[in-house]
């Protein structure tokens, strides 16, 4: 899609591939300005615990994290975006995470091989008490099923695949994490199938965006339906891009 439709060696043609992937969604961006859409800023990932039930909802969801093994507290600080998010644990009914964490260092985006694959999963469902916790993942040595929780295959790439899923996870998400190949283009394939599954008032996040591909985020800010809100979040490490629907 990114090779120039012209004569010239592979080594050139692959160069000029690689610099029209970096430059395509800035100039788009760019272009979707003069109609008055502003680029959204980022917001401190601390800005969503603003409130004494939040950072509760905060420090409880890290000691859950850090118990089972998951490193979105101990190396990030997501329990500060998902604790706010969750804070009304009771009234939560479903979660899909899609990247369980695989320790199988042949694949990619692995944790490597002190990796707890499935570790979020269990902390959540230990602090949503009524909700039903799915998860998925390429790597299908590490899928299992446990008291409210259940996993299955996804090859983010595949459309097809991401249907499947759909179709044996169900709708009406609480909340849906994009923790799993971190590349743009199965980011941007989640955020497609993830727009359709949520619930008013539920939230879509892609995890561990890299400060490069920030335009990328910011044109999908630009061009979602209406009836969600899109914000870019400063975390410790990376960014993350949070949805919600709001009608």
């Amino acid at each position: 899609m990114f090779t120039p439709a012209s004569a010239g060696s592979a080594r050139d043609l692959a160069a000029r591939a690689i610099q029209g992937a970096e430059q395509v969604f800035p100039l788009l961006l760019s272009i979707t300005s003069p109609d008055g859409r502003a680029a959204i800023a980022n917001v401190p990932v601390t800005s969503f615990a603003d409130d004494a039930g939040k950072r509760n909802a905060a420090v409880r969801l890290k000691e859950l994290y850090d118990h089972y093994g998951s490193d979105k507290a101990r190396y990030h600080d997501y329990h500060l975006l998902y604790g706010p998010l969750l804070s009304k644990p009771s009234s939560v009914t479903a979660l899909l995470e899609i990247g369980l964490g695989t320790n199988n260092p042949r694949l990619v985006s692995n944790m490597g091989k002190k990796g707890s694959p499935g570790a979020s999963l269990r902390a959540f469902r230990d602090f949503l008490p009524k909700a039903q916790v799915y998860g998925a993942d390429i790597d299908r040595k590490i899928l299992f099923q446990e008291d409210r929780v259940a996993t299955f295959f996804v090859d983010q790439t595949d459309p097809a695949s991401l249907k499947a899923l759909g179709g044996m996870v169900g709708d009406d998400f609480d909340l849906i994490i994009d923790d799993g190949l971190h590349s743009p283009n199965a980011n941007l394939a989640v955020l497609d199938f993830g727009l359709r599954k949520l619930k008013v008032g539920g939230w879509l996040v892609v995890e561990d965006i890299r400060r490069e591909a920030l335009p990328i985020w910011q044109l999908a800010a630009a061009i979602i339906p209406r009836q969600f809100e899109a914000r870019l979040v400063a975390a410790r490490k990376a960014a993350l891009f949070a949805v919600q629907r709001v009608a």
